[in-house]
């Protein structure tokens, strides 16, 4: 059985919160990001899943939880999570506790050795960010700490869903692995079927933190709001 750092640990059947605005949004500053965090945290999230180390040093500096980082590059159909060392040593740096990389087919067909370079470089554990299955097998097998499902429904190997994917969360968890589902959590009953699924840890992003979407959702319920 793997065994978790201390500050990991701390993650075990709690809600983790991603704090992220896109380019655009009136929520894109560091200071914001940080502030955003904070209501999460007194709200009950147990860690943060920030993008950017200028966000990270910035929510560092309000709070002591578990901050999962990553780096956000444009890829040519999507952003690909951290793709290399230097990224990852800027996140370690601005205080994170674990490094989220892009664990896919799509991006590095089967080769995951950069999970190993960056644990062992940087001493810090990996959380692999896939979206299938064999994905999940290969990152686990390359050193992650801990498999997010948070790609599924976003590359070619895995089709695209409007709701969590919750056999995927089932599946890796059968394989004894570490998982920590993400993606399309919007309601407080699907964070409970993934534990009951066999989650470590689950990640609510937008639902909370992006208010634009969360507007969107219920103004397209409106009989004005209607297309």
């Amino acid at each position: 059985m793997t065994t978790m750092p201390d500050r990991i640990g701390l993650l075990a059947g709690r809600l983790i919160v991603s704090c992220q605005a896109p380019s655009g949004s009136p929520l894109r500053d560091p200071v914001i990001i940080a502030k955003i965090a904070q209501a999460a945290v007194l709200g009950g999230a147990a860690g943060l899943r920030v993008n950017s180390a200028e966000d990270i040093a910035a929510v560092r500096a309000v709070t002591d939880v578990p901050i999962i980082g990553l780096h956000k590059v444009g890829g040519p159909r999507r952003y690909i999570i951290t793709p290399d060392l230097e990224a990852a040593t800027g996140l370690v740096g601005a205080g994170a506790d674990m490094i989220a990389i892009d664990a896919t087919e799509e991006v590095w067909g089967t080769d995951f050795s950069l999970i190993t370079t960056v644990r062992d470089t940087l001493g810090v554990p990996v959380m692999a960010d896939v979206s299938t299955l064999d994905e999940g097998l290969r990152g686990w097998d390359a050193g992650a700490l801990a498999v997010g499902t948070t790609l599924s429904g976003y590359t070619p190997e895995s089709p695209a869903a409007d709701r969590p994917d919750l056999d995927l969360v089932s599946a890796l968890a059968g394989r004894g692995i570490t998982v920590v589902a993400e993606g399309r959590y919007r309601t407080p009953e699907q964070v409970t079927q993934a534990f009951e699924a066999g989650a470590y840890a689950v990640v609510v992003g937008g639902a909370i933190t992006d208010p634009m979407t969360t507007t969107a959702l219920f103004a397209a319920a409106t009989p004005g709001g209607k297309a």
